[in-house]
C-alpha cells in the first residue's frame, strides 16, 4: 500500500509540474480564446531540467524530490522507467585523486538514495578491528581505568579484517577472531653520573607502547577465565588466510595498508597518559572484529561525504554595468579566483563562465546574487540529481579505495537478502 501511495503521489506530484511547467512555458492565452495549447516541446524541456537538476534559489532548494515511478511522466511522453541497460550506458566513476589517506572520486548516474547508502554504508557497516577488551594489571596513573581503556578502544589497529571472523561471546578468544596486544609501562627518573636527578624516562605513553603478541594472551589464566586460545601463531594463520583470500579471488591479492601478516597501531605516535616517576602501566588489550554502527571506534573513516555536482548557467548575457556587479559580487573576492571572466570593454563587456561547476568560494555567492531583483532571469545554480562528488578519508586500518568496495560489498549482499526473501 505504501508503494502504491507513493507512486500516486509522484504522478500526482509530476502532473502538478507538468501545468507550472506549461504555465511558465506558455505565453498568456490570446484575447477572444478560451483555452490556450502551452508549447509542449518547451514543457518538456522544463520537466527534463526539473527532473536531472536540483535549482539552488537564494532562499530554497528547488525539485528536490525524485520521481522513481516509471510513469511519472507519461502525460507528457517522457519515460521514466528504469532499465539495467539504460543504468550501464549511464553509469560511470572516476577518480580523480588519491593518497594513503583520502580518495576523491566522482560517480554519475545512480540514485541520490544510492549515493546516501553508500556515505552510510562506508561510515557503519564495513567492518574493522579495535580494542574491545582492556585487562589491566596495574595502572598508578593518573588516568581512570575506564577513560584509559576508552582511549585505548579509539586508537586505529592496522590490521585487514578481511581476514578475522567476527566473535560472539560464548566464543573463546583464538588466532581467527581476536587481536592481542599488551603494554608494560613505568616511568623512572634518570640518575646522572655525578648523582643528581636526570630526565624522566617514560613521562610520556604513547601508542607504540602497544605490543602484538602472535601467539596469544601472556597472562596466567585465574580459575574461571583463559584468556585466548590460541592454537598457532597468529603470524602464520595470517599468511594462511591471505593465500586463502588470493586463491578465492582468482589469484588477486588483497590489498592492506602494510603487511598482511604484521599487526600494528596505524599511528605510533598517539598520546595515551603521562605519568611522573614511579608510576606504571601494565595491561593486555584484546581487539575484535565490528561495525561502526555498535561504536564509531570500529568505523573505517574518518569522516565520508558526497556533494552533487555543481553547475553555474548565465540565463542571459551579463553585460555592460550588470558584468561590473557580477564580477565585484561573484569573482574578485580573490586574485586568483578564475571561474568567470569579463571580456570586451565598456558597454560591451560581458561575463563568460569560465568554469561550469565553479568553485566552493563563488558559488553560493552567485547563488545570493540570483535572488537579488532582477538577477533572478540572469543567472542560476543548479546541481546535478545523479553525479556526485565523494570524498572517503580513511583511518589507515585498510586503504582508501579498499573501503569502497568493501561498501559495494556489503550494498549487494544487502540486495542479494532481500531478493532471497521474494
Amino acid at each position: 500500500m505504501g508503494k502504491k501511495a507513493g507512486a500516486k503521489g509522484g504522478a500526482d506530484d509530476a502532473a502538478g509540474a507538468s501545468a507550472a511547467a506549461g504555465a511558465d512555458a506558455g505565453a498568456a492565452a490570446p484575447a477572444g480564446t478560451s483555452r490556450y495549447r502551452p508549447d509542449m516541446s518547451e514543457v518538456k524541456a522544463e520537466l527534463e531540467r526539473q527532473r536531472k537538476f536540483v535549482t539552488c534559489a537564494a532562499d530554497e532548494n528547488k525539485h528536490t524530490t525524485e520521481y522513481a515511478y516509471s510513469g511519472a511522466y507519461n502525460s507528457v511522453g517522457i519515460d521514466n522507467t528504469f532499465t539495467m541497460e539504460g543504468f550501464r550506458d549511464a553509469f560511470r566513476l572516476e577518480v580523480t585523486a588519491l593518497d594513503v589517506d583520502k580518495v576523491e572520486f566522482e560517480m554519475q548516474g545512480i540514485s541520490p538514495a544510492i549515493a546516501n547508502a553508500f556515505r552510510r554504508i562506508l561510515i557503519a557497516e564495513v567492518p574493522t578491528m579495535a580494542i574491545e577488551k582492556v585487562f589491566i594489571v596495574n595502572n598508578t596513573c593518573i588516568v581512570q581505568d575506564e577513560v584509559f581503556a576508552h582511549r585505548l578502544g579509539l586508537v586505529p589497529i592496522r590490521a585487514d579484517p578481511r581476514l578475522f571472523e567476527y566473535r560472539s561471546e560464548s566464543e573463546a578468544p583464538s588466532e581467527r577472531n581476536t587481536i592481542v596486544f599488551k603494554m608494560h609501562v613505568k616511568c623512572v627518573r634518570e640518575t646522572t653520573a655525578n648523582g643528581t636527578r636526570g630526565a624522566l624516562i617514560n613521562e610520556m605513553v604513547y601508542s607504540n607502547s602497544l605490543q602484538w603478541l602472535p601467539l596469544g594472551s601472556e597472562l596466567p589464566p585465574d580459575e574461571e577465565v583463559k584468556f585466548s586460545s590460541f592454537t598457532q601463531s597468529q603470524a602464520d594463520f595470517l599468511k594462511q588466510a591471505n593465500v586463502e583470500a588470493t586463491s578465492a579471488a582468482g589469484g588477486v591479492a588483497l590489498k592492506s595498508s602494510g603487511d598482511v601478516d604484521t599487526i600494528s597501531t596505524v599511528h605510533d605516535d598517539i598520546l595515551l597518559a603521562k605519568m611522573v616517576a614511579g608510576q606504571e602501566i601494565e595491561l593486555e588489550a584484546h581487539c575484535i572484529k565490528g561495525q561502526g554502527k555498535e561504536h564509531a571506534k570500529w568505523s573505517p573513516v574518518g569522516t565520508a561525504w558526497y556533494a552533487m555536482v555543481p553547475q553555474v548557467e548565465l540565463l542571459a548575457p551579463v553585460t555592460g554595468a550588470d558584468a561590473d556587479v557580477f564580477m565585484e559580487a561573484c569573482a574578485n573576492f580573490s586574485e586568483t579566483h578564475g571561474c568567470y571572466v569579463c571580456e570586451g570593454v565598456g558597454a560591451a563587456r560581458a561575463v563568460r563562465v569560465a568554469k561550469e561547476r565553479g568553485c566552493a568560494m563563488c558559488l553560493e555567492r552567485v547563488r545570493t546574487l540570483s535572488g537579488e531583483p532582477g538577477w533572478g532571469e540572469k543567472i542560476r545554480v543548479l546541481k546535478k540529481k545523479d553525479h556526485f562528488i565523494f570524498t572517503v578519508e580513511g583511518t589507515g586500518q585498510l586503504p582508501p579505495e579498499e573501503l569502497f568496495k568493501e561498501a559495494v560489498k556489503v550494498l549487494a549482499s544487502k540486495c542479494q537478502s532481500v531478493l532471497s526473501t521474494l
